[in-house]
């Protein structure tokens, strides 16, 4: 998608995998900027083209603020999620379930991107081939479900491939050259999935590795492929 077109200007919201691929979009010649923002602390960068901007994801006000910044932009991906912290553990069975661990989830994992499609929805209408992701999980396919567990986690993920396949049937009228894209990063070694790493037999991937496979992804993509859910090595992942 990023062929063939003007220069692009693109918003990544800040997490391990999303440091990693605002240096992997940066490399790109036909990006020129790349806004990457952070909630609690600066990510450290080495490129000329990432501007750094604080943002509460979840306070519909500063993202409005926020966009306030930009006459148009080409690309949006939320990478920002939520497993474990504060107390909060991934639940093995219904009875670890609780409405603090539930709504912490949703807060983190669901409502940004929301919030970043309903700010970014203007500057994006005149891009000549824009594109909005978001990082879900395998884990939040329904029909992929086969072990159980993490209710909580799997709910809020489950919910933001809802709300990226709806929005992608609105934007399909609204904005018919932007392709809606939800993305699997595959096994990411990172602060969020390290405590579980030492137990899978999973395949793990540096968060540049991921970028990369991910940025393959969606330079590929076309509108005819909008509202759809990836895995990092391209393929389609059931709702």
């Amino acid at each position: 998608m990023l062929k063939d077109s003007p220069k692009k200007h693109l918003l990544i919201t800040g997490s391990t995998i999303g440091v990693a691929l605002a240096h992997r979009f940066a490399q790109d010649d036909q990006v020129e900027s790349v806004t990457l923002t952070w909630h609690s602390r600066p990510p450290a960068t080495t490129s000329a083209k990432i501007n750094t901007m604080q943002l509460d994801l979840t306070n519909d006000e500063a993202v409005h603020n926020t966009f306030k910044n930009f006459e148009k932009l080409d690309g949006v991906i939320n990478a920002v999620g939520f497993l474990h912290g504060d107390g909060v553990q991934p639940e093995k069975s219904i009875s670890r379930t609780n409405p603090t661990s539930f709504f912490k989830n949703m807060e983190t994992n669901t409502l940004p991107t929301l919030l970043l499609a309903k700010h970014s929805r203007g500057l994006l209408k005149d891009s000549h081939a824009g594109f909005f992701a978001s990082i879900s999980a395998k884990v939040g396919s329904i029909e992929d479900n086969r072990l159980g567990g993490w209710y909580s986690y799997r709910a809020s993920k489950a919910a933001l491939n809802m709300v990226l396949k709806t929005l992608a049937i609105e934007w399909s009228f609204a904005l018919p050259k932007c392709t809606v894209a939800a993305l699997h990063p595959g096994t990411v070694i990172s602060p969020l999935s390290r405590p579980f790493t030492n137990k899978t037999n999973k395949r793990l991937f540096s968060p540049e590795e991921s970028a990369s496979h991910l940025k393959t992804i969606l330079d590929n993509l076309t509108p005819q492929q909008s509202g759809r859910f990836w895995s990092w090595d391209g393929t389609e992942i059931p709702w």
